[in-house]
Formats: structure tokens, sequence, C-alpha cells
């Protein structure tokens, strides 16, 4: 597209017209602080997965992209308009194509290739979610699938992150459009009056538009926050719209002479006027530095207005900054190390995510600044390469012959279909369920499973299964075992311990009400069965952080251990009750994901994992016709965490044993219950 308006008649605006002794705008000048405000913003960013104590508001430098985003494209938009009395609005979607399509193909297409890189739940959605990076919506298909953005409960998807870039490009799409038809009414609306179309007059209703836009933005964000609806909120472009207006706010309102900015030219030449754009950065500066270290992404910070606060701090900086680059803040952010960043922050911000996620503790063995060195120092080397190989050339290409646009679209569907044929159709795990393998989203809480035998004579040898989601594994991709009867009474998600809430791979979750049954609920079923044996698979959920008798407790504190083994005790006196003999596993190191520094969770700590298995020795010790089997050895024969033994993968989720273990584990599990 390639509509031009207004060839007839220019917009007049004097005041904008650049004097003559300023002469041309240099070739290749630029405002140097505006990428370092680009790269301070994606250095927050990076601080803000990295799980670095204190910065875990890091989340706001895409606010803060999002404002410079509205500064700068709206002081184009309108320096366009004023200097030629037209917009070209397929050339404007044109230079927003070259500079974000090609470096975004080639990380998703990257991400596509190295999936098996990644953890199988985190790219269960990967065909979804590349199409909708590749479309611009990705922020919509995250909250339509309902992702949890500020939980690390599920491994995230690698391309989480596009759905900032889906927000600006929608961005990209409407605003422009909008100038376009107010300038368009306020010309036919002068022409009418026999005056001269001035583009203060377009500045003004661009100037109410956005306030009115950044204003509904901010009261929608507001008024809908809430824990439900906490991600819908986040994701939503109408309401992170609010720090985009902003920045367009204060473009319309403040730039009158962008050529004259891009120069670098003086523009404040009132002694109190320099010494209040020099002070409002040094204000944004703090309140920004202080959300980076107080705000932690609540939905109760939603409803405060902290999108709003950020925006408004951010503008602080940008605004006065670009009017008068001779500042201590200005000065601060045009120093090279920033201002480098700034020029690949793009390139980083697509990078650094997928390369947190590969690049992790388990792979590594580090955790906290180490690893995070790590991380930056390989996001920067392929941002670096993408700023030379890719970003670069493709935004000096000019082809002469190929309609850019065209081109554009064209690349994108191709990018669509390579998506539809090259990635399989994964299954989304359901973010409410923490600890659920893939096949136990479409199966019932409690099954019977008996094995397929031939036997016609007296009963087989029975035994009855309780436990969690562990033993629900085990007994699903149990092979046949003739002879031996399994009686499948697991409940997944529930362990021993009763009440709640509980801390899971940094959620807090509220227990399950049939978790807190299970005394009855195995009472009940031991005496309808009457088995030959009991295998009891239990300790998951007795290692994590769990809120008791007010406060939160863990295995390893004395009163809390006291609780533990008589929880323990009591499941015994059920499950002995008839005469069968008791089976009791252990509990494997696990480790389910990691903190965003790479450190483990509580509960896959391995010394939590020992102090359950000890406690459980010691109150098996005490009793009579009850053994231990020692499924931790069985899966971690080194002594640590294991995923692979003898180069078979055997755990699904860093928790549940695979179909592959399973089999394998089969004979030793007959061993030890018949």
């Amino acid at each position: 597209m390639t509509a031009r308006f207004w060839a007839q008649s220019p917009w007049v605006d004097p005041a904008s017209q650049p004097s003559p002794r300023r002469g041309p705008k240099p070739r290749g000048s630029g405002v140097p602080a505006l990428n370092g405000i680009r790269g301070v913003a994606v250095a927050l960013v990076l601080v803000g997965h990295s799980g670095i104590p204190g910065v875990a508001g890091g989340f706001i430098g895409v606010d803060v992209f999002f404002v410079l985003s509205g500064f700068l494209i709206t002081s184009l938009l309108l320096d366009e308009l004023g200097r030629t009395g037209q917009l070209d609005l397929g050339a404007f979607w044109v230079r927003r194509a070259r500079r974000l399509l090609p470096a975004l193909l080639l990380m998703v297409l990257a991400v596509i290739a190295g999936r098996i890189l990644f953890e199988p739940d985190a790219v269960s959605g990967l065909r979804d979610d590349s199409i909708a990076a590749f479309l611009w919506v990705a922020n919509w298909a995250f909250v339509s699938h309902q992702t949890d953005y500020f939980s690390q409960g599920a491994p995230p998807s690698p391309l989480q992150h596009t759905w900032s870039l889906g927000v600006e490009e929608q961005y990209y799409l409407i605003w422009p459009v909008l100038i376009a038809v107010a300038a368009v009414l306020l010309a036919v609306i002068a022409r009418r009056r026999k005056k001269t179309p001035t583009i203060v007059a377009v500045r003004r209703a661009v100037l109410v538009l956005a306030v009115v836009g950044m204003a509904a933005s901010a009261a929608e964000a507001i008024l809908m926050a809430s824990d439900d609806s906490l991600n819908r909120v986040y994701f939503g472009t109408d309401t992170r719209a609010q720090a985009l207006l902003i920045g367009a706010a204060a473009a319309a309102l403040l730039v009158r002479d962008w050529p004259a900015i891009m120069a670098g030219l003086p523009l404040v030449h009132s002694r109190w006027v320099r010494w209040l754009v020099w002070g409002l950065p040094m204000a944004g500066v703090a309140v920004l530095a202080a959300i980076t270290h107080v705000a932690t992404g609540s939905a109760t910070e939603f409803r405060h207005g902290l999108f709003i606060v950020v925006a408004v701090a951010a503008v602080a900086v940008i605004a006065p900054v670009a009017l008068e680059q001779n500042g201590p803040v200005a000065w601060v952010l045009s120093t090279p190390p920033l201002v480098w960043l700034g020029v690949i922050s793009y390139g980083v911000y697509l990078w650094h995510w997928p390369v947190f996620l590969v690049l992790n503790g388990e792979r590594t063995d580090w955790s906290g600044l180490p690893l995070f060195a790590a991380r930056c120092v390989v996001t920067l080397v392929l941002a670096v390469g993408s700023w030379w190989l890719i970003e670069r050339p493709v935004r000096r290409w000019r082809p002469v012959h190929v309609p850019q646009l065209r081109l554009a679209a064209a690349t994108m569907a191709t990018a669509v279909a390579i998506a539809m044929v090259v990635v399989p159709i994964g299954t989304r795990i359901d973010p409410t369920s923490p600890d659920i393998t893939q096949a136990a989203l479409v199966s019932p809480v409690e099954t019977v499973r008996a094995a397929p035998s031939t036997h016609t004579g007296p009963r087989e040898h029975t035994v009855s299964v309780f436990g969690d989601s562990i033993g629900w594994t085990m007994m699903r991709y149990l092979p046949p075992t003739p002879g031996v009867s399994f009686l499948d009474r697991t409940t997944i998600g529930c362990g021993l311990v009763r009440g709640g809430p509980y801390r899971y791979s940094g959620q807090v979750l509220e227990q399950k009400p049939e978790c807190d049954a299970w005394p009855e609920r195995w009472t009940q079923r031991i005496a309808y069965d009457k088995p030959d044996v009991v295998l009891m698979v239990v300790g998951r959920w007795e290692t994590v952080d769990r809120k008791w008798n007010g406060d939160w407790a863990h295995i390893g504190q004395p009163d809390f251990d006291k609780y533990l083994a008589s929880e323990l005790n009591h499941a015994l006196d059920i499950l002995t009750s008839t005469g069968a003999l008791v089976v009791v596993t252990t509990e494997p190191y696990n480790r389910h994901g990691e903190q965003p520094n790479g450190s483990l969770y509580p509960e896959d700590q391995p010394s939590r994992v020992d102090q359950w298995n000890t406690l459980l020795r010691k109150v098996v010790g005490d009793r009579k016709n009850v053994t231990v089997l020692d499924l931790n050895k069985k899966l971690a024969p080194n002594g640590g965490y294991t995923n692979k033994i003898n180069g078979v993968q055997v755990r699904i989720d860093g928790v549940h044993p695979t179909p592959n273990a399973v089999k394998w584990m089969t004979p030793w599990l007959l061993d030890a219950v018949r």
C-alpha cells in the first residue's frame, strides 16, 4: 500500500521548519541517549528474567520500550506529515517489516530447528506459538492459552517473549491509520472553511486521541486487574496501549522539530526550562529504579496503577532527553556501552529468552551470577551476529523490482506454512495442574487398573497401589503382568499432608479438597480390596513448603517432622489393617524445573528428599510386615537426579517416569510385591 494524501496542499507548520543556520541533518546522525534508553530497557528485561535478587521488577523494561516506541513513531509520522503534507503508510509498514521481521524469522526458525533442546512441555504448543509470532498476535494467543507469565510452575514456551512484539506491531498497524484519518478529517474541515490546514491542528488532535486512549487503557487495566485476570491484563494490547500512547502524547505535545532533535541541535534556551528538563529525567530514573526493586507483577500492583506509573516515569526520562541532549542523564545514557547495547537491543531481546531456557542450571551446573553471565555472553554473541548478518544488511537493501510490502506479506505466509508443515501438533499442559503428566489430563483422578490375564483359578495375587501421580504414572504405563493384578488407588496431586496452602515451583496453591480426605478413602478401599500386597508411593507433596499452624513449614523442622511421622504412621495403620504386606517406596530426586537464576525450587532440593527418605525408613523400621523399596536408588543410581540411564530417558518432566522407564522397572517392581 502506498496511499498518499494532500499531494496538492501540503500542511503548513512554519515553526517546524529548520532555520538556515542549522543546515541539513548530518547523514547517519541520531540521538545516542535514546539508544542508551533501549540499552537500559533490554538490560532490565535480562536481569528480570535472571532471578537476581532485588530486581524482580525488571519486567518493566518492556514498558520502557513501549513508551519509547510510541514517542518515536508518533514523532516520525507527524514530522513526515508536516514536511510533505502526506503519510505514506505503505512505506511506513515496509520500514517496520524490514526492521522487525527478518530477525524474528531467524529466531523462530532456530527455535523450531532446535526444539529438542527445550523441555517437552515447553514446546508442546510450539506450532501455534510460531504461527502467532509470525502473524504478530502472540500476546492474544497466550491470553487464549491462559499462559501464566509470572509463574514458573510449568516450563514456559521459548517464544513467550514475542507477546510484546505482537503488541507493538498491532500499534504500528492501527496508530498511523488513526493519525491519517484525523488528518483527512481536519483537512476537509479546513478547506470547507477556506483555510489552510495546519500541522498544529493535527498535533492537537493526535494529542487528544493519545490522552483519551491512554486514560481508557489505564482505567481498563486498573479495573480489570485481579488474580484471575492478571495475565489477561499483562498480555492484552488494550491494557498495555497506555504506555505506547503516553509516548505518543508526549511527542504530539513537545516535538516540533524532529530533524533538529536528530541532528542534536539545542532546542532549550531558557535556563529555568533547562534545569527542569535536566531534573525530570533524574526523577524518572529514581522512580523506575525503585519500581524495579519492589515490583513483583502482582494483581494488587496492577490495580494500583503500576503500568501508568511506569509509563509516566519513562516518558519523564525519554522526552526531556530527546529535547535536551546535554543534560546529566542524557550524558550517562550516551555512553558507548549503553548506546551499543541499544543498537543491538532488538536482537538481544529476541535471543535472550530461548538462550535462558536452553542454558539452564541442569545443563551447566551453575546458578546465580555465573549462570547469568554465561547466558548474557551467548545472547550478546547471537545478537551481534543477528545485527551484522541480518538486521543491518536488510535495512540497507533496496530492491528495485520487488514490491516490498508484498514481499513482507509473502515472507510471513511462507514462514507460517513452514511452521504448519514442520512443527508437529502438540498438547498443551493444563496450567492449573502443577504436578501431572501430559497423559493424565484426560484421565480420572482415581482409576482401577487390572493387568490383563488368562488366569482362571483362584484370585490372582492382588496389589493395591496408593499414592500420588508418580504412582499413577507407574500404573498407567505398567505392561501386562500375568499372575499379578494391580488395583490403582492413587490420587493425582495428593500426598499424606493435609491442609494448605502450599508452595510448588514458585506458586502458592490451594490444597485440593480430596487430598485431605485420604484416610477415609484409603480405609474404604483397603477394606474392599483386601489385597495381598499394598504399594504406597508418596513423598513428593511431603517435601514442599506448606502453611501449617499459621506459618510456612517444611521437612527438616522438628515440629513439622513430628507431624509428618504421625501422618505416615496413620497411613501405615490403615494399609496394614487387613494383614497385607506393605511396600513403601522412597521418594526419588526430582527436577521439575528451576528458578530463573538456575537454582532448584525448595521441593526439588536433594536435602529435602534425603530428609523425607530418612524419616520414612525410621518410621518403617519400627513396624512388622512393612518394607521399603528404594525407588530413589533405582531412578538415581549415581546419587543425584538422573534424566537418562544407559541412554534411555527415565523422566517425563523431571518428576514422573517415562513409559520406557516403567517397562524397565516392571520386573524389579514385581519382585518387590510378589
